[in-house]
């Protein structure tokens, strides 16, 4: 009897092992080089509607809603850990977090020294006016005015180009948050606004009186998610969870939540 009570023991504590076993991390994230089944996150947690905190101090956005389905198909958690612009590169170096899913522009430059998944997001760098404003119809145009843009950003790095390449001669103000530019115009500080393109729908779809998008775009970058240098086999696996999630439809619902189209098709992947 007692060999039996033993044996039936045993048989309990063995199912019981087996089903927790099939409750764990999926057989992806396993294989994905991060601490403890969570997936350490950087972010510019000041940049709508890409991700910011809402009224209630909850962070959201799309790359947030992204980063969210994509860390379940994963079977992770998410932990997310804001950052200023300017640092963020150097973090994502020192092993601060996992991967940037921030709005991060693909550049031959960045190509060059950071790992990249495919972009999920079309984008480029455009100009934004205020409503009636009809000066600008290239980047040429910008010669003579004021122009913002967030520091350390493609929008920055992009007008210096113009500057010094293109030889137009205009006035770059640089702030430390995106939405400092669109206040800085609201007040007449500066002209116009470079910024992204996703960014720029959100402002002139919800200030229509004040924001205007030109048909002026000074760059091609779509949107995609960042990694350290060499780190492949994390990078193939978010690829798949991107493409999971483009497949189901959720990556085109996110975009037409946040920007009231879709974005993440058909995507121009040719840098300029």
């Amino acid at each position: 009897m007692k060999k039996n009570r033993l044996l039936l023991t045993a048989l309990l504590l063995l199912s019981v092992a087996i089903l927790f076993a099939g409750c764990g991390t999926s057989p992806a994230a396993k294989s994905l080089t991060i601490k403890e089944g969570v997936l350490m996150v950087g972010i510019d947690d000041n940049y709508p509607p890409m991700e910011f905190h809402d009224e209630n101090n909850d962070l959201v956005g799309f790359d947030i809603d992204m980063t969210n389905a994509l860390a379940e198909k994963l079977g992770l958690k998410v932990e997310y850990q804001p950052i200023a612009w300017e640092g963020i590169f150097e973090a994502l170096k020192t092993d601060r977090y996992d991967v940037i899913i921030s709005s991060v522009s693909m550049t031959t430059e960045r190509l060059q020294n950071f790992e990249f998944t495919k972009p999920y997001l079309a984008n480029g760098q455009v100009i934004v006016a205020k409503p009636g404003d009809t000066t600008i119809k290239s980047p040429k145009d910008l010669a003579g005015f004021k122009v913002g843009v967030q520091t350390n950003t493609t929008a920055d790095t992009a007008c210096v180009k113009y500057v010094e390449t293109e030889k137009i001669n205009f006035e770059l103000t640089r702030y430390d948050d995106i939405i400092q530019t669109f206040e800085a115009m609201n007040v007449g500080r500066i002209d116009y606004i470079v910024v992204d393109y996703a960014v720029a729908i959100d402002y002139q779809t919800k200030h229509p009186d004040k924001y205007y998008i030109t048909g002026a775009q000074l760059t091609n970058e779509p949107i995609a998610v960042c990694l350290k240098k060499g780190n492949t086999a994390l990078r193939d696996e978010i690829q798949k969870a991107i493409d999971g999630i483009r497949k189901d439809g959720k990556l085109s619902e996110f975009s037409k939540k946040w920007f009231q189209a879709d974005y993440t098709n058909n995507i121009d992947e040719k840098l300029y």
